[in-house]
């Protein structure tokens, strides 16, 4: 066996030797080619000249204008020197051979080609090795009734069978009288074969969720790609402007029981990277055994990805119904972990104790923001989450008016603050009002799910509004008590001239809803998606 692999060693370098001596060839003779054009060119030159300025100097300074040397009749005639003719006039010329007078060329088309050389040896040898794949290419190949394998079913056998979960997405508008759930179901049922389990289910935040179970290991990371084909050609009968690059898919692929919520969120994350790509449309993530654990145990890793940079800030745009604009912008974390993928804040903020990262990471987020808005100011305003930790901390706040204090050219800096951590720690968080004293600040009340506590909210000058929770938005059309309960903040934000927005609004009903109920803003995927920050950090 090792000497049948050296043979093949032997012959692919044989191989490459002749192509590249090939490619040699037809590169020297079309720079000697490109030489006899300039020589030509000399020629006609200077045949258009007239008689008595068709002397020796003036015909030797053209031929030095195209690197070219003129041999006058009578002088000996050098090795490489050969004559030209046009228009009657012959000129004998001297020039060096290609491979004196472009080695620069010619040493760096050799690199290239040695370098696709290698890499098509490396790829075949890879090819050859590829997981056996179970999707059939031809669904016309029929398998014989007496047959033996009519009764068995390949993939039985097979125990590298996962679980594949796919978030697909669009960024076109389709006609509203769709049924897209029954429509994009029935076309995905039909392409793909009948032996594979498919489920298909619309979610409210626009996304197709497509759940595949037994899927060969061969068949994950393809199955991927067929589904955005399938989705893209679909969606072209209803589009026909549509292009690839409007159709992304994210997946996660899985074995053994897992918690649902973390593979959706998996699939969320890869989904984002695909849709932060430009030439990526399909993004494929494994949800290991260790999965949640790494979660639940990686409180270091994650401060080590924020300490080295390696996080991206996205922009959430806040739209005012009145002003019809865009108000506010909230500032949305991710970081890019190594085993883990793009992996939102909400994720991994609740594993983070000590005071020290709680600290590095809100330092980290206002540092960048700052940075940011400063090199490409934002016309509307900017809010940020900070942790309750810190809040309540005096240097931190100390620090942050004095960041504030340095980027005068930014615009309003706004922070958001959990309604459940704002009346815990009222007392605190408004005996630090004065700190703020000369800047321009505000507080937004976020994840507001009840009535307000208006004596308590009253109390800080700085709170210039409040932010429903998504379980109140949620479907909201539908839910007379959520309507309820949205009509009586409003009414107790008007009385502390304060504004109300609403987070996580995704269908046209809801929009409809809230604006009937008064709401002044709202902000979720039905506007836009992330917005992602003008200038990436180093990764």
């Amino acid at each position: 066996m090792k000497l049948k692999g050296k043979r093949k060693l032997w012959y692919s370098v044989l191989a490459g030797g002749i192509i590249l001596l090939v490619l040699n060839a037809l590169l020297l003779h079309l720079l000697h080619l490109k030489i006899h054009q300039r020589a030509q060119t000399v020629v006609e030159r200077v045949a258009l000249l007239p008689l008595e300025l068709q002397t020796t100097q003036s015909i030797t300074d053209i031929a030095h204008r195209y690197g070219l040397e003129y041999i006058p009749q009578g002088s000996p005639v050098p090795a490489g020197a050969s004559e030209f003719t046009a228009a009657g006039l012959s000129l004998t010329l001297f020039h060096q051979q290609p491979y004196q007078k472009h080695a620069y060329i010619i040493t760096f088309f050799n690199i290239l080609f040695i370098g696709l050389l290698v890499f098509f040896y490396r790829w075949w040898q890879v090819y050859q090795v590829r997981p056996k794949r179970f999707l059939s290419t031809n669904d016309n190949v029929e398998i014989p009734a007496n047959s033996a394998l009519s009764a068995v079913d390949p993939r039985v056998a097979d125990q590298s069978l996962f679980s594949v979960f796919l978030l697909i997405r669009w960024s076109i508008n389709l006609d509203e009288t769709l049924d897209v759930k029954n429509h994009f179901s029935i076309a995905i049922h039909k392409k793909l074969p009948s032996s594979l389990s498919c489920s298909v289910k619309y979610l409210n935040s626009g996304a197709l969720a497509v759940t595949l179970d037994r899927v060969a290991w061969g068949d994950v990371m393809e199955i991927g790609k067929k589904l955005h084909e399938i989705m893209f050609r679909v969606l072209r009968t209803l589009r026909a402007d549509l292009s690839r690059k409007q159709v992304k898919v994210g997946g996660c692929f899985y074995q053994r029981d897992v918690v649902q919520t973390d593979v959706y969120q998996l699939a969320r994350a890869a989904l984002e990277i695909a849709n932060n790509n430009v030439w990526q449309h399909v993004h494929m993530m494994p949800l290991e055994e260790n999965h949640a654990s790494m979660l639940q145990s990686s409180e270091e890793d994650f401060i080590r990805c924020i300490s080295n940079g390696q996080f991206v800030l996205f922009f959430q745009p806040l739209f005012g119904f009145k002003q019809q604009d865009i108000i506010q912008n909230e500032v949305l974390l991710r970081v890019r972990h190594a085993q883990l993928g793009l992996i939102a804040a909400k994720q991994f903020i609740p594993q983070l104790h000590a005071k020290e990262n709680l600290e590095t990471l809100d330092k980290s987020i206002i540092q960048q923001t700052i940075t940011i808005l400063t090199k490409e100011p934002h016309k509307s305003n900017v809010s940020i989450n900070i942790h309750i930790a810190n809040w309540l901390d005096v240097e931190f706040v100390n620090w942050l008016v004095t960041q504030m204090r340095q980027a005068a050219k930014v615009n309003k800096l706004l922070f958001e603050i959990p309604a459940a951590d704002y009346y815990k720690f009222n007392q605190q968080i408004n005996a630090q009002q004065l700190f703020f004293t000369g800047v321009n600040a505000g507080i937004i009340i976020d994840h507001v799910t009840a009535p307000l506590m208006v004596n308590t909210i009253r109390e800080n000058q700085l709170i210039e509004g409040v932010k429903l929770g998504f379980e109140l938005v949620h479907q909201v059309q539908q839910n007379p008590q959520q309507q309820k309960i949205i009509k009586q903040i409003i009414y107790q934000a008007k009385r502390l001239n304060i504004e109300v927005y609403a987070v996580g609004v995704e269908t046209q009903a809801e929009l409809e809803c809230l604006k009937s109920l008064g709401v002044h803003g709202a902000q979720g995927y039905y506007f836009a998606e992330l917005l992602q920050q003008l200038e990436l950090v180093k990764y």
